[in-house]
């Protein structure tokens, strides 16, 4: 339990970061008000009893939800060692890789990425918390609303210090923390807003304390921090005046006044249509009694004089109108082309790429603050890792590529200290497919990236190391199918030779028959081409002067080969010599006579 005067310094401290973040929240509620259409909030007078809700597009909340689909696609994670030559270090940057992969599958990271780049856009704050799931064993990532949270930065741009608040119903906030009913009851009526109360949770290297503003900082939780460093990660949106610690600032905060004028802008173009058509009827003199309805016949003797009072709408409004929204357009950096909507009668190609330039650009720019955050977190997931569950055997399942796994490790001898992780959107993931597919071969073809390096930039989920063993394998299992067919393609020449094709025949149609059952080429050529068993039986030690038994045929020989029986004079069996094989299963038609004469 922390003691009171830390409590009472925690409490200055949060009051002062909302004091710092006054600013930031004030534009982060306006466009949350914006984006859930409540534009009477900010301008009670904009509506009518006829007209109670917005009538133009919600161009604000478009923006921040088309932004956080683009960047929402999560990067390849791949760890490496400090020596990738050898097959014990890429076996264990491999098992780190699937770990990795494990804590994002186990945290749905991918699902909470919408609301990452929806934070990150709309009140310029990306945030996680990452912290123990005591059940699961195992560290879990959750992404945090970023206008509710109050960073504070070293320059190292890390995140030493935040506070998180959240607004959390009355029942909600009893059944996560039974204590707080009490604190509850004792709260004024005047303390509170509504049914729904403040909860703060404050977390640094040293300390995590859960409390309630609103209830007289009534402290719910009160604990060490086992890590020994902030576990919640921020960054901030690059922004005029930032540094990691300047002023905060959304990508669509100056869009939420244009946004309530494109609202006025049209109420007034419905006014004025109105007016046009409930315009008054002029009739001459001469017509006492004006019918109405529906086909309503007028007797009059000047029929010109019979006509609606005109009311011309000026064309500045529309013109108006139409400059609010390319002003929008141009503060969100949103090209028409996102819409589907590009004002040009023929474009090429190209002239999109331009119109999506500036898109593009802060795209990338998310990007590289998401790999920030993510490698932050992934490093917090494996000391979290280590720290709580350093011999504990876990077995985590996950996929790769597509394809599920499995494997059991110890965090102690797995991580084995080694936090670091490459993370990668790849420098491809601008281009388009034709442009990407001929910059990487031409930077392969001269030898200016290695194959790793270009697997690491491909914008893909991509596990290097099994990547390249995979290749690996399948480039071996190639040589094994070009070999059989080599083989098969050499019978007709053994043929015009006059020699006996039927064992390679025989031995092709048995690989081809394993094959067609399913089973890999390697296995089978294997089994089919494997060597013959020694013989069972060994010759008895000679005795001193006794000649060597002639061996048996097929029977190997003194010298370990196969004994050719011989016929007269030491001469070869021709039966024998005709039907002999080479080692390489190839019929011996070859055969020599060689005399030696002893020198006198």
């Amino acid at each position: 339990m922390i003691v009171g005067d830390s409590l009472g310094d925690v409490f200055a401290k949060v009051k002062g970061l909302k004091e710092k973040y006054a600013e930031r929240d004030r534009n982060a509620r306006n466009v949350k008000l914006v984006r859930r259409g409540k534009f009477d909030v900010l301008s009670p007078d904009m509506f009518s009893d006829d007209w109670p809700a917005p009538i133009v597009a919600n161009l604000v909340d478009n923006f921040c939800r088309d932004f956080a689909a683009t960047v929402a696609p999560l990067p390849a994670f791949n760890c490496s060692s400090g020596s990738m030559l050898t097959d014990k270090a890429k076996r264990q940057a491999e098992a780190r890789t699937r770990i990795v992969n494990h804590y994002v599958e186990f945290s749905n990271l991918a699902a909470q990425m919408l609301e990452a780049g929806d934070s990150y856009a709309a009140y310029g704050l990306m945030a996680f918390s990452v912290e123990p799931d005591t059940e699961e064993h195992n560290p879990r990532i959750r992404v945090l609303d970023g206008a509710t949270v109050y960073p504070v930065w070293d320059r190292n741009m890390r995140t030493t210090s935040a506070a998180h608040s959240t607004w959390l119903d009355k029942a909600s906030l009893v059944a996560m923390y039974p204590e707080s009913a009490e604190a509850l009851r004792k709260a004024s009526a005047a303390s509170m807003v509504g049914n729904r109360v403040e909860v703060v949770k404050y977390v640094d290297k040293t300390r995590c304390v859960t409390y309630l503003p609103e209830c007289g900082n009534h402290v719910l939780q009160s604990y060490p921090n086992l890590l020994g460093r902030c576990f919640i990660v921020a960054v901030p949106r690059p922004s005029s005046g930032n540094a990691f610690g300047g002023d905060i600032k959304g990508a669509y905060d100056d869009l939420v006044w244009p946004q309530l004028a494109r609202h006025r802008f049209q109420l007034l173009a419905l006014e004025g249509a109105e007016k046009t058509i409930r315009s008054p009827l002029v009739v001459p003199p001469d017509v006492t009694d004006v019918p109405m309805g529906d086909d309503a016949v007028i007797h009059t003797s000047n029929p010109q004089g019979v006509q609606k009072v005109q009311f011309n709408l000026p064309v500045g409004a529309f013109q108006a109108m139409e400059s609010l929204q390319q002003e929008m357009d141009r503060g969100a950096m949103s090209p028409q082309s996102r819409s589907g909507s590009i004002d040009a009668s023929v474009i090429t190609g190209r002239g999109v790429q331009q119109l999506m330039e500036g898109y593009s650009t802060q795209i990338a720019a998310a990007q590289e603050m998401s790999k920030f955050a993510l490698r932050q977190c992934i490093k917090l997931c494996f000391e979290w890792d280590e720290r709580l569950w350093p011999d504990l055997k876990k077995t985590v399942r996950g996929t790769d590529q597509g394809a599920p796994f499995e494997i059991t490790y110890m965090p102690k001898t797995a991580i084995a200290g080694d936090h670091t992780v490459h993370i990668e959107y790849g420098f491809l993931a601008g281009l388009d497919a034709n442009r990407a597919l001929v910059y990487v071969l031409q930077a392969r073809g001269d030898q200016l990236v290695s194959r790793e390096f270009a697997r690491r930039q491909l914008p893909a989920n991509l596990n290097v190391v099994e990547e390249e063993r995979k290749i690996q394998v399948e480039l071996m299992n190639d040589s094994l199918l070009q070999s059989m067919s080599g083989l098969a393609q050499s019978i007709p020449q053994l043929v015009v030779n006059g020699a006996d094709p039927s064992a390679i025949v025989a031995k092709i149609a048995e690989v081809n028959r394993a094959l067609r059952k399913g089973k890999d080429i390697d296995e089978v050529v294997a089994e089919v081409f494997a060597p013959p068993p020694p013989a069972p039986e060994a010759q008895a030690p000679l005795a001193p002067g006794q000649p060597p038994a002639p061996a048996q045929p097929g029977q190997p020989g003194p010298t370990g080969g196969p004994q050719i029986p011989t016929g007269p004079d030491g001469r070869p069996d021709l039966q024998m010599l005709f039907a002999g094989l080479t080692g390489s299963g190839n019929a011996n038609l070859q055969a020599g006579v060689q005399r030696m004469i002893p020198a006198g």
